[in-house]
């Protein structure tokens, strides 16, 4: 299996890639104006973390990818760019959170198998405030409303916090379970 790593240029970046090996997909990385004929060949993408804001002139990706039909996991600015660009709304976070936190969990693919409340490691200023069109809430946290959500139709899955990073319990688990969703995807 091969996974398209679109590169916002955050500093967990490179930990996205051994959280893959460790999980048995290849990967590449992309620069974040790919569009998607350059990634026709993957199985499935992840956006990374950047230190940008999407309302104040941040990174975009190339709508492409979003319409191209294969699953995403969108991470950090990542889950927040996937909503901005969709019509959701983000906003300065009245809570940042930058340390380890416990979510609560929706029942999802992305968390099959995982306890319904466990930490995972956030770094955010800004939050995703109202979710895009389609897509539904799988998790929050004590200060993060939509700290995960989901559109099963677009296969597209996203998180406010840093599964690759330390600090979570599940963090490898939780890309087993995107590569399990991409499996699934190629036989339905």
């Amino acid at each position: 299996m091969k996974i398209a790593i679109i590169d916002f240029r955050s500093h967990f970046t490179n930990r996205i890639g051994e959280a893959l090996e460790r999980a048995g997909a290849e990967y590449a990385y992309f620069p974040y104006d790919t569009k998607s004929d350059a990634v026709r060949d993957y199985d499935g993408m992840i956006f990374t973390g950047s230190y940008d804001t999407v309302y104040e002139g941040g990174k975009k990706a190339d709508e492409s990818l979003l319409e191209c039909g294969m699953p995403i996991l969108g991470i950090c600015y990542g889950h927040q760019l996937v909503h901005y660009m969709l019509k959701g709304e983000v906003a300065r976070a009245k809570v940042p959170e930058h340390e380890p936190v416990r979510i609560d969990t929706a029942a999802s693919p992305l968390f099959e198998g995982l306890p319904a409340s466990h930490v995972v490691s956030m770094h955010h200023n800004d939050e995703v405030i109202a979710l895009a069109d389609g897509f539904k809430k799988i998790a929050e946290s004590e200060n993060c409303f939509y700290a995960a959500s989901e559109n099963i139709e677009k296969k597209i899955f996203t998180v406010q916090f840093h599964p690759e990073d330390e600090g979570n319990e599940y963090g490898d688990e939780i890309f087993k379970n995107y590569l399990r969703i991409i499996e699934k995807s190629k036989t339905a």
